[in-house]
Order: C-alpha cells, then structure tokens, then sequence
C-alpha cells in the first residue's frame, strides 16, 4: 500500500516512524534538510511535488489547520483524484469538504494523544470520521498500525483535548503555586513533581494500577468530594 505523508513536524514525524516499514511510504515537507534527514533515517522514499504526491491517490495531512486548508487548494488546482486525510485537530469535516473540488475527497482521522506520549509507546486512539463511506475502511487500515482505530466523530476530539490539556495545565500550575506556598521554590524540583510525580500519578490512575501511596490520596479525594456534594 502506497501512502503519501506532507508535514514532518512533531506529529508527522512520529506517524512516519509508525507507519515506515508497513506501508510503502513517500514523505514530502517544505523543509528539504527534515524531510531528507527523516527520509535517510526511516528509509523511505521522497515526494519532489505536490503534483507527485497527488499521483499517490491517498494522503496524509500532518500540518497545523491553516497548511492543511492551503494543501487542500493545491489539490484543487491539480485536477486529480485524491484522497486526503486530515489529522490536524482544529480542521473540522465540513470546512474541509466546504473548500475541497469533487475530485478531492477528504476524511479526518483525529488523534486522542500526545505526540511526546506517542513516541515514547504509548498508544494513542484515533477517530475517523464515518464519512466519507468510500474511505473509511482504507483510513482504518493504514492507521491500525498507530494505535486503537475508533470510528465515529472526529471533531469531538478537539473538545475532548482542549478539555484534557486545560486541566493538566490547571494541575501543573496549581501544584506549582502549592509548593511555592509551602516554600519549596527550587526550579528543578518542581519540574521533577510536576513532570515525574503528577504525570506518573495520572498515568497509573488512567492505567489502572495506582500505588499504594497514590490510592491513599485517591480515596481522601473521593470522600472529600463526595462531602463537597452532599
């Protein structure tokens, strides 16, 4: 299977390396040294164009929201049947298929997942759209290889990362705030808290398999909630 991957950003990086070895995948990026660099080291194949790439049939967009809605019109231009994927969570389904011709037809498959997570092992879980029906099989069986291939709404997902990052971005400041309060200010202590202990913690409590020590401070969150509640 022959697929097609524009942008080798943070997240387009990451899919390459999942995806090398089984597909049969053509990278391109406007930065010529990244996209040879990452080329050499996955030892896959290079795309010279956009016309080149359209030439594939099927292709992963891997850019912020605005390059995907500028790659999309490139397509338009060349006047060739393709097959765009869309993983960029800020491009919704219908402002895709608001500018996109006849003869490009685009699907979103959006990650719920961090690209750092990702490139670590961890398995993130991608949403396809169930439209349009013609590539929603393809879709799923190039991203089986990434992680759980879920179908249904793809723009949920940008509610429910907003929603994730917000939160862990209230933690981190309000554990930093606490410390502080409690006059621990060394800078590499409160990294190490915030980015071992409370991302360690929120992990094994996602995973299911809290410590001891953490479940203790589970359950007095719990009671004080269900306090709080009453």
């Amino acid at each position: 299977m022959k697929i097609g991957l524009i942008g080798i950003g943070r997240m387009g990086r990451v899919l390459a390396g999942l995806l090398a070895g089984q597909v049969d995948l053509v990278i391109y990026d406007r930065n010529i040294e990244k996209m040879k660099k990452a080329a050499d080291e996955l030892n896959v194949s290079i795309g010279d164009s956009f016309e080149e790439m359209a030439d594939l049939g099927i292709i992963i967009l891997a850019l912020p929201d605005q390059e995907v809605v500028n790659c999309i019109r490139i397509f338009n231009s060349i006047n060739k049947n393709v097959n765009v994927i869309n993983i960029a969570t800020n491009a919704s389904q219908d402002m895709l298929n608001s500018i996109a011709d006849s003869h490009v037809s685009c699907i979103c498959a959006k990650f719920v997942g961090h690209a750092g997570e990702i490139a670590s092992g961890h398995s993130p879980v991608i949403i396809v759209n169930p439209f349009p029906v013609a590539l929603v099989g393809k879709t799923v069986e190039i991203f089986q290889f990434v992680g759980q291939v879920i179908i249904g709404e793809a723009d949920i997902v940008y509610t429910i990362n907003t929603v994730a990052a917000q939160k862990a971005i209230e933690a981190s400041v309000a554990i930093e705030e606490a410390l502080q309060q409690k006059g621990i200010t060394d800078p590499g202590i409160i990294k190490s808290a915030i980015g071992q202990v409370a991302a360690g913690v929120m992990k094994s409590y996602a995973e299911g398999n809290l410590g001891p020590f953490a479940r203790e401070i589970l359950q007095s969150v719990k009671h004080e909630n269900e306090a709080e509640s009453l």
